[in-house]
Formats: C-alpha cells, structure tokens, sequence
C-alpha cells in the first residue's frame, strides 16, 4: 500500500501523461494544459538552479567575503553591471550599456565558437586520419583498415568539395550543372553527406523509438499501481 502523497504524486503524472500523449489524437486543450504545466515547472526548476548554483556561489558568495580580493570582486560587480544593461535593455527598450554589453558577449562567444571549431573538429579530424593512418602502417594486414581509413579520408575531403560547390541560388540565376573533375567530386561528397545524415536520422528515430517505449512502459506500470492501490 502506498501513502497518500505518493499516490498524489503518481496519478499527476500518469494524468500529464495522458494528457501529452493525447496529442496524438489532435491539438487539443489537455495537451496546452500539460504543456504549459511542464512549462512552467520547467521554468521555475531553471531559477531556482541558477540561483542556487551561480548566483549565490559564484557571485554574492564571492563579493561578501572579505578574503577576496579587489580585481575578483571588480570582475564581479562588471559582470553583474552587464546583466544590469542587458534586463533594461530587453525589458525597458533602453539601450543605455546594453548594446556594449551585448557585443562583448557576441564576440566572446564568436571567438568560442570559432576556437571550438578549429580545435574541435578540423584539428580532431586531422588528427584522426593521422593515427588511422599510422595504425594502419603499425598493423600487420591491415589492408581492411587501409581501406577504411581511405573511405574516411575521400569521403571527408569530396564532402569539403561539395560544402564549397553548394551555394543558394536566386530565382532569376540559371541552375549551372557541375563539370569536370571538381563536379565529380562533389557528387561524390553529397553522396557520402546523405549517407552520413540518413545514418544520423535513423539513430535518433531508433533512439525516439526506444525512448517513446520505455515511457508506455513506465505509464503502464504507474497504471497498473494506481489501479492496485484502488483496489
């Protein structure tokens, strides 16, 4: 038998879950209902940690101790007068520090992005192909792992081709078809760039799939102990 609160808690979820699975018969309001529910809860959650786990620690907690030093506390209170500027800047339409503030942030995270980029992904990739190739030297009969390694290496360099190939065309430009050897190539790449997404889009429909079972799984079972405890 289980206590009252438990059960509370249960047959709210088991009726919210009901109530976004009855999307699948229409848009209706029981779906608004528990979508702005999880919304809301959603919302608050996101404050609450925020606040619990920057805000206090990492900003006032720093400011009110006097072992800190100055240019921690004046990188603080910077970081807390460009959150000011921001909120005027959205809520009252004043642009008073906030268009400085905003791009200071656009060119931090550019400059992220761009790093994340370089280091994560062309340099990665570099190095990938470089120990694939050198594993594949080390490696007595490796003639199936110089052909992969040769598959990755082709398919990542007619997939660059093809990326610099694809350009958006305006209405009124006539469609020009790809000659010579650089079209073949980036034929080639598109081939290996659909590969890639299709294999991309049926492991997510594989994982939605596994994921939408374990949830009728757990909806049964949260309907099968409300309807024990009734009993």
């Amino acid at each position: 038998m289980i206590q009252t609160t438990d059960f509370l808690i249960l047959l709210g979820g088991f009726l919210l879950s009901l109530s976004v699975f009855s999307l699948i018969l229409g848009d209706n309001w029981l779906f608004r209902l528990s979508a702005s529910v999880f919304a809301g809860v959603l919302s608050a959650y996101v404050c609450i940690l925020i606040v619990k786990k920057v805000f206090l620690p990492r900003i006032l907690d720093p400011l009110l101790d006097p072992a800190a030093g100055w240019e921690s506390k004046a990188v603080l209170l910077a970081v807390l007068a460009g959150a000011f500027f921001l909120f005027i800047k959205i809520f009252l339409k004043a642009p008073a520090g906030g268009n400085l503030t905003l791009s200071i942030l656009l060119c931090i995270m550019a400059a992220v992005t761009i790093a994340g980029i370089a280091d994560g992904t062309i340099l990665g990739l570099y190095r990938s192909l470089i120990e694939n190739f050198q594993a594949s030297a080390n490696s007595s009969g490796g003639t199936l792992h110089w052909f992969e390694t040769g598959i990755i290496l082709i398919g990542t360099i007619t997939s660059l081709i093809h990326m610099q190939h694809y350009q958006i065309k305006k209405q009124d430009q006539p469609e020009t078809g790809k000659k010579g050897f650089s079209g073949l190539l980036s034929a080639i790449g598109e081939i290996f760039i659909g590969v890639a997404l299709g294999s991309i889009f049926a492991g997510s429909f594989i994982a939605s799939a596994v994921i939408l079972v374990e949830q009728l799984s757990r909806l049964l079972n949260a309907g099968q102990t409300l309807f024990q405890w009734m009993k």
